[in-house]
């Protein structure tokens, strides 16, 4: 399948134009409030994860994969290996879930979140669904230890999932697809606005599959490949793509006013995020299921969404935002 990639020089000025649309989003920009930045070891030393647990002597390194949402929760990790006494090297922003999940059977890290879904199609291989959330995590995680050696910890509060958007703004007849069952008969009626934006990852794994399930097949010179970050920018105002790939818990779809396309036959699998570690990490270190349990506990969409908007939005780092869930949920001082 040809997939035609976006112009980097033009996909840059339009990015800038756009951002000049929103000057509520940049002016969340700038320095960051006061013990936003990363927590010294005091402050690490006077939360519940110093309390709670002991690591002193654990060495681990932690990996995540690129977008913003894995590095956070790879972030968030890593101070809280911190806390408990542990020295953590950090991996995140590996590029793509194979590249990360290789790296953890090797043990070139050590642990990394991970969505039960990918797992139950990516690594397992299965071609079902389980649309429960909670059958699918235990699912996914019985049959990765059994056959890989893979432990799942947790899972968190939320699941994120791959979804289809459009502009909220949309003309007609754009602005009548509101479920991905109605983009056969547009794609037949308007071909030249069946145009699709989608990240190298989501276009290799899902979008054929995608497209079979709802007999819905974009022309392939008018599906644009570009990062994933884009997708939101050029969906937003319609130049490449009236439709494109998005994350479920991405501050973007609500900032940008984008209208996520209902998944009327359930094709995007629900994605509760866990911990992922190998089993002889686990044996020789369990408190991690307990850590993993915390953390996930307080991990719930809403909070996502918002650690996700205060890198992707306000132009905060990761580790200002793992911190601040730290704090905010009194696991460092």
């Amino acid at each position: 399948m040809y997939i035609r990639p976006t112009h980097p020089a033009r996909s840059t000025r339009r990015l800038v134009a756009l951002l000049m649309l929103f000057p509520l989003v940049l002016l969340g920009c700038g320095t960051a409030d006061a013990g936003e930045g990363a927590p010294t070891p005091e402050q690490l030393a006077g939360g519940s994860l110093a309390a709670d647990f002991d690591l002193q002597g654990a060495e681990f390194t932690v990996g995540s994969k690129e977008f913003t949402e894995s590095v956070i929760l790879g972030k968030i990790t890593i101070m809280a290996l911190q806390a408990a006494g542990a020295t953590v090297t950090d991996q995140t922003g590996l590029a793509g879930t194979n590249i990360v999940r290789t790296a953890l059977e090797t043990g070139e890290v050590d642990m990394y979140w991970e969505y039960s879904g990918t797992g139950w199609s990516l690594f397992l291989q299965h071609t079902d669904t389980l649309p429960d959330e909670q059958q699918q995590f235990e699912a996914t995680a019985n049959e990765d230890l059994q056959q890989n050696g893979i432990r799942w910890l947790g899972p968190a509060e939320f699941g994120n999932q791959y979804a289809i958007a459009r502009r909220s703004d949309a003309p007609e007849p754009l602005a009548s697809v509101d479920k991905l069952s109605d983009l056969s008969g547009f794609i037949a009626a308007n071909e030249d606005e069946a145009t699709f934006c989608g990240a190298a990852e989501f276009l290799d794994r899902e979008f054929l599959a995608m497209q079979d399930a709802y007999d819905a097949h974009f022309p392939p010179p008018q599906v644009y490949q570009n990062d994933f970050a884009l997708n939101f920018v050029n969906v937003a105002k319609g130049s490449p793509c009236n439709f494109a790939e998005v994350f479920t818990t991405d501050a973007r779809i609500k900032s940008l006013d984008l209208t996520v396309i209902e998944d009327d036959k359930n094709f995007f699998l629900t994605q509760l995020a866990a911990l992922t570690t190998r089993e002889e990490v686990y044996q020789e270190h369990p408190e991690l299921g307990d850590i993993a349990m915390a953390l996930g506990e307080k991990l719930d969409e809403d909070t996502m969404i918002e650690l996700n908007g205060m890198v992707d939005l306000e132009g905060r780092t990761a580790e200002e935002a793992a911190a601040r869930f730290l704090r905010d949920n009194g696991f460092i001082g």
